[in-house]
């Protein structure tokens, strides 16, 4: 007998690394534990290090806190998005944009942005996962920094104007780091289309002051192109 029944994808298992002294441990061991109740991870093993030390060789961690969700690891202070977003990643483990994604995020992550870049000379069309790492919320601080030095080695290239459109609708995102960034990136397309997204931007009471100095800057940016 055949079952038709659509199969469920298992949600990843987590483990979490912590101190009794770490200041930023619990805040992520409530994120975590959130995500267990909302199914995002199917299981979660917490080890304290001072009652388990040989877990710190064990795992290879040299700093906490430490979460490993599937096989993607986060060290430190991490956010309720972020967390999740590496649990959907491993829970798409099979879907091979997925797998881009999150080897792009590894790669910016742990400074190796000149790999990147050469993915990108060599497989343009990849473009879009910088795109999809920029627009998430969950996507953490060294990764965007890296996203930044992609993004000024393709400066006023075919193919970062390609994207203007795209970096114009993350103007509007919700998240304000996401915006600014946004805004600030569009100052390096060379594109003068680009101009009604930073124009209505300094219109929208949205942004605060230091968002429209980016604006600002990217017009001249554009003035000058």
């Amino acid at each position: 007998m055949t079952n038709n029944a659509t199969q469920t994808i298992k949600s990843p298992d987590a483990v979490m690394l912590l101190s009794s002294s770490c200041a930023h441990c619990p805040g992520v061991l409530d994120a975590l534990t959130k995500m267990i109740k909302a199914g995002d991870i199917a299981s979660l093993k917490v080890i304290n290090l001072e009652q388990t030390p040989d877990a710190m060789q064990q795992y290879n961690v040299r700093s906490v806190p430490w979460v490993k969700i599937g096989q993607h690891q986060l060290t430190g202070a991490q956010t309720l998005e972020a967390l999740k977003q590496r649990a959907q990643w491993a829970k798409d483990e099979n879907n091979v944009k997925t797998k881009v994604i999150a080897d792009f995020d590894f790669l910016l992550s742990d400074g190796q942005v000149d790999a990147v870049i050469k993915k990108l000379h060599n497989e343009s069309n990849h473009f879009s996962v910088i795109m999809t790492l920029l627009g998430d919320a969950g996507t953490v601080l060294s990764t965007r920094i890296g996203i930044g030095v992609v993004i000024e080695e393709f400066a006023s290239t075919a193919l970062l104007k390609s994207y203007t459109e795209q970096l114009g609708k993350l103007t509007q995102h919700t998240d304000s780091r996401i915006r600014a960034d946004a805004f600030h990136y569009l100052g390096f397309t060379a594109d003068k289309s680009a101009l009604p997204y930073l124009k209505a931007g300094l219109e929208d009471p949205i942004n605060n002051s230091e968002i429209k100095e980016i604006i600002a800057d990217s017009l001249e940016e554009l003035a000058d192109a």
